[in-house]
């Protein structure tokens, strides 16, 4: 299957979830779905869960990757009208863990 359109898959998938969903649950029944209903592998299917998830978290985001200025070791985050932010791969894990290790807010029930 083209990459496309496992990508819109993936994303419709993840837009049809109810919210607020935990993050690593929402890319597991992602990842799941797009095996078992396009037949790709695992690996291509947790990448295209990922990826899908990026986009719809940065939807109306102006900030942006700059891919052609990041490398294997740092990701620069380019901000329209403000200083470009560089994040080594020690800086992600740092944020990484502290994420994990910060507990969730408590979920609130939408009337």
């Amino acid at each position: 299957m083209h990459a496309l359109t496992i990508n819109d898959a993936a994303c419709a998938y993840l837009l049809k979830m109810p919210r607020p969903y935990q993050r690593t649950v929402a890319l597991e029944r992602c990842t799941s779905h797009l095996v078992e209903a396009h037949g790709i592998t695992l690996e291509r299917a947790g990448l295209a869960a990922l990826q899908a998830l990026a986009e719809l978290e940065t939807l109306n985001q102006t900030a942006y990757i700059d891919a052609e200025a990041s490398t294997a070791h740092v990701v620069i985050v380019r901000r329209p009208g403000r200083t470009a932010l560089a994040f080594s791969v020690a800086d992600l894990l740092r944020l990484h863990a502290q994420e994990r290790s910060t507990p969730l807010p408590p979920a609130t029930s939408q009337h």
